[in-house]
């Protein structure tokens, strides 16, 4: 049987050519005037999923960049209103300077007058606010932190904890500060400590007036069930982590499913990968943490999480007395120069690191010029002796309180760093997300003329086609 396209079939397809040309060319020319070459998700489906999830990625580091404005805004206030208090403290140590050589009443009393002052600039300080939020009431924003401060009562009305920015896989930023760690730090025999690495003053009373070098060191770290890892060959001195068994935890990912390859992570941190040659892998935890770990022996298809204890030391006398940590609440380190009694909480002792211990100050921010304020009074009719001790007694206090200032400043503007740091690593990621979906979604204008032209072309020729067919005369018939 013999087959035979007649002209009517040549025509049809001719035409269902063009149509097909004419459609390609309509959807080349949407991406050019849209500027999207993904205009509908059957344009590309495995491309819009990338559009679609960039998408949400680039919403979701605008509203952590928008937390972190709003946060560092925070901070930078309340960090001025702290520099203001701090600097009420020099002036009231300046006049505590000049009332001790006075003996005018009528000096003393403008003396008087001055600290009454500084407590209603100090209670101004303490309340303030930033967008309509109180700076110093930790989480309850919306309460005022103090209340009788200008008449010598104090009284603490906010949080006992502090708020803090969360972001997904970043270290908590303290924004408001509760008004207790920052006017009125704790006293009678407790430490002031520096550094976040969970040690805390104990539950005994401290003695001794001098400031210490508070120095934690690792020892040992041992790793719970039958994982197959052990410590690195730095482990002793390299780790950084501290704390009973389950503290810290590694998370062991053996993907080889023989031991020989996979990935481990500290405490939640970003995953390493391993193989069993590594004899002294550093693994590093979202905090900066640290542990050396042999991954030589991992269990063969290992997967879940591994428990760890680190076994630490502490000394006052650069290193000469090294006394084992106990985690207990109440550890105590003796140092003879100089002299100081010194208790200790470790129960929360978290990661090593090289401390500043000093006595706190007897009394907080507020009391520091009430004590004065009465000292320069003399209500109690002391004598010449007694109240120069108390001058003294008021010298040391405004001393602390100052210090303690300097020490939220410092730590305030440590804080403001974590922020920066943490906004130019979300607008770089940002920025990739940005760039992944401008790559995926944005036409390619070169490509698409390109590929219009192409269409054009092939269109022209289905029509010549057609006309040449359509071109029929008598000697087509001879």
């Amino acid at each position: 049987m013999t087959f035979r396209i007649t002209p009517h079939r040549q025509y049809e397809l001719g035409q269902a050519r063009s149509q097909a040309r004419y459609a390609q060319g309509a959807v080349l020319q949407e991406q050019m005037s849209t500027g999207f070459r993904i205009n509908r998700p059957s344009d590309d489906p495995s491309g819009q999923k990338v559009v679609l999830d960039q998408s949400a990625l680039i919403q979701q580091f605008t509203t952590q960049l928008s937390s972190i404005d709003t946060a560092r805004s925070t901070l930078s206030n309340a960090q001025t209103q702290v520099q203001d208090a701090q600097q009420l403290i020099v002036k009231a140590k300046d006049i505590a300077l000049q009332a001790r050589q006075s003996t005018e009443p009528s000096e003393l009393d403008v003396f008087s007058q001055q600290l009454d002052s500084i407590l209603d600039q100090l209670s101004d300080i303490a309340n303030s606010k930033s967008n309509g939020q109180y700076l110093f009431s930790g989480t309850q924003i919306g309460t005022a932190p103090f209340t009788g401060v200008e008449t010598g009562q104090a009284a603490y009305q906010g949080s006992s904890q502090p708020a803090q920015i969360t972001l997904p896989g970043h270290p908590e930023i303290k924004t408001y500060y509760t008004g207790t760690e920052v006017f009125q730090p704790s006293t009678s025999g407790a430490l002031a400590i520096s550094g976040n690495t969970g040690m805390a003053s104990g539950a005994g009373t401290s003695s001794g007036a001098a400031t210490t070098t508070l120095l934690i060191q690792h020892t040992a770290t041992t790793y719970d069930g039958t994982s197959g890892i052990q410590p690195g060959t730095d482990s002793a001195g390299g780790d950084t982590v501290l704390g009973a068994m389950g503290t810290h935890t590694l998370t062991i990912d053996d993907t080889s499913g023989d031991g020989s390859s996979g990935t481990v992570s500290l405490n939640g941190g970003p995953p390493v990968s391993y193989s069993n040659s590594d004899s002294n892998l550093l693994i590093t935890g979202p905090h900066g943490e640290q542990v050396y770990v042999d991954t030589q022996a991992i269990t063969a298809g290992f997967y879940g999480t591994v428990d760890l204890a680190s076994q630490g030391t502490l000394s006052i006398d650069g290193g000469q007395t090294q006394i084992p940590i106990d985690f207990s609440n109440d550890q105590v380190l003796t140092g003879t120069s100089p002299a100081v009694v010194q208790h200790f909480d470790t129960t929360a002792l978290k990661t090593t690191g090289t401390l500043t211990v000093a006595s706190a100050a007897s009394a907080d921010v507020f009391q520091s010029i009430v004590n004065l304020k009465e000292t320069i009074e003399n209500a109690r009719n002391l004598s010449p002796a007694d109240l120069d001790k108390a001058y003294d007694r008021n010298l040391n206090n405004l001393d602390a309180a100052g210090d303690h200032l300097l020490s939220v400043i410092g730590d305030q503007s440590v804080d403001l760093e974590h922020l920066d740091t943490l906004q130019s690593r979300i607008q770089a990621l940002q920025l990739n997300a940005q760039t992944l979906l401008g790559n995926t979604q944005s036409t390619d204008y070169a490509t698409a003329v390109t590929q219009l032209q192409e269409q054009q072309n092939l269109l022209q020729f289905t029509f010549q086609t057609l006309t040449t067919m359509n071109s029929i005369n008598i000697l087509d018939f001879l």
